[in-house]
């Protein structure tokens, strides 16, 4: 009778502590199930919204190729833009969806809508997270479109590996700067004048 009541006592126990581990991560699942459930939304969503926003995505595609080639120039390079073409003397790259930073932006949302914090916060996070994202795809652009004139056999690695790698890293460190500099900025204020 003793064994049955210490192994019955023991399972209780391992019970017990499972619970209050997973009560101590609620936070983080919580926000990987938003997350994800947010991801998945955008991935079944997007090709339908793309279509049917096609003439401001069209017009988002033509901005950055425009953005681009302004970038170019400012490097002292010859380029020419038309419409959705970038061209330099030997390579020219065309800028489709992807090309815009848009996913990057839609996924870093979905991280900080995931997160728990206030909407003013998140309002904050998006005014300052998305034109800085926008700016870097700029960057990622004016770097692979110049990488590829110079060294064409070098353009799809950095364009489909490299590049997609950063871009992650990217917004991953945008969102916790965001967390840091915005999130958290006002818990620490608050516990430095307590």
């Amino acid at each position: 009778m003793k064994n049955k009541r210490k192994g019955k006592a023991g399972s209780q126990d391992r019970l017990r502590s499972a619970r209050a581990k997973l009560r101590s991560h609620r936070a983080i699942i919580r926000f990987c199930l938003i997350f994800l459930a947010l991801l998945l939304i955008l991935a079944t969503t997007f090709p339908f919204l793309s279509d049917k926003f096609n003439p401001q995505l069209t017009w988002l595609m033509a901005a950055t190729a425009q953005t681009t080639g302004w970038s170019l120039r400012l490097l002292g390079l010859a380029v020419t833009v038309s419409g959705r073409i970038v061209s330099l003397s030997n390579f020219s790259i065309e800028v489709v969806g992807e090309c815009t930073g848009l996913y990057e932006m839609l996924i870093f949302l979905a991280a900080m809508i995931a997160y728990p914090a206030g909407w003013r916060k998140k309002i904050i996070g998006a005014g300052l997270g998305i034109p800085l994202l926008y700016v870097i795809n700029i960057v990622r652009m004016v770097f692979v479109t110049a990488l590829g004139s110079w060294s064409p056999g070098t353009f799809e690695f950095m364009h489909l590996y490299f590049w997609q790698v950063a871009m992650i890293l990217i917004i991953v460190a945008v969102w916790v700067l965001w967390i840091e500099k915005v999130v958290h900025r006002e818990r620490k204020a608050v516990v430095v004048h307590n």
